[in-house]
């Protein structure tokens, strides 16, 4: 085997093994595309969007991390991706189409539903309390929420319930 294989399959391992998953390896590994999104050199101009995530845990604020869609090494960035912890995430794509919720978890590489988002987990028996611009969400799969520009999207555990803050959009 070669050494940059070998190089490569170790951090594979520990990738995995730490929790940043598949999607993290193949980032690492030639940013391939995840659910149609491009990682490419440079943010496309077509499509410029800011949307604010907020997650809470029964109250408490759940970080959403920064560098979501920022490979390791820099190389690229997807189309949609946050800079830093604070729950913005941008949209840069080279032409227009809608964007979902369930990309953005994609990317991130982690889980989605009406029980568990990222790091948040439902009660047994339990959904979690979604909102979209203050309103509540009343659909099916949070996946299919749709982002917006500007739009406020809030996701907790609870109860008790937390505050969400608006959004600092760049």
């Amino acid at each position: 085997m070669k050494p940059s294989l070998i190089v490569m399959v170790v951090i594979s391992a520990v990738l995995a093994s730490s929790g940043a998953g598949i999607v993290r390896a193949q980032s690492l590994f030639g940013a391939a595309p995840i659910d149609g999104i491009q990682c490419d050199s440079m943010e496309g101009s077509a499509e410029h969007i800011h949307a604010h995530l907020q997650l809470f845990d029964r109250g408490r604020p759940v970080e959403v991390p920064a560098g979501v869609g920022i490979p390791i090494g820099g190389n690229c960035l997807y189309w949609m991706h946050t800079h830093r912890a604070d729950g913005i995430i941008h949209i840069e794509s080279p032409h227009e189409q809608n964007f979902t919720l369930g990309q953005f978890f994609d990317i991130w590489g982690s889980n989605l539903s009406r029980t568990a988002a990222g790091p948040l987990h439902a009660a047994r028996g339990k959904r979690l309390r979604i909102s979209v611009d203050g309103r509540p969400w009343r659909g099916v799969d949070p996946r299919a929420i749709g982002i917006r520009n500007r739009e406020e999207i809030v996701i907790q555990t609870g109860p008790p319930y937390g505050k969400p803050q608006a959004g600092k959009f760049p």
